[in-house]
């Protein structure tokens, strides 16, 4: 197994962890840090990062779908999942530190991808709600 592989488990493995800790409250912080996400995000280099920078806007608008009840046809575990990938995203002392040049990052789209392939289904679903195209995401 290379690095990579082992660094995409470790991450997924923090991320499960996590997402068995969030509760409500989370989303409300997840929504009132949304220009802080967004400012964060705009650090990344958008043609490197492009898939991981639609994935968070997705992110961000599931959360807040999710929260004000326009969209709830989507299972606990899996808004638990993205709420606990958007938090590591914004946490400065991940297993990666964003610190470092664009290796910071990579840990973080590792996580979007394996997160968003553990629950592609139900992201499918959103985005069909949304009008949305998957490929975009996935």
């Amino acid at each position: 197994m290379n690095k990579s592989s082992h660094l995409k488990e470790d991450v997924f493995e923090a991320i499960q962890s996590g997402s068995e800790k969030i509760k409500s409250d989370d989303l409300n912080k997840i929504v009132s840090n949304e220009k802080y996400i967004n400012l964060k995000s705009s650090e990344l280099d958008k043609k490197k990062f492009s898939r991981l920078l639609n994935q968070l806007k997705l992110t961000l608008n599931l959360i807040k779908d999710f929260k004000n009840k326009r969209y709830t046809e989507i299972p606990w575990r899996s808004i638990a999942m993205i709420s606990a990938s958007v938090l590591y995203f914004v946490n400065p002392f991940d297993i990666v530190p964003d610190l470092l040049p664009v290796f910071g990052f990579t840990d973080d789209a590792l996580l979007f991808a394996a997160v968003f392939k553990s629950i592609q289904s139900d992201l499918e679903k959103y985005c069909s709600w949304k009008g949305l195209k998957p490929e975009s995401y996935f």
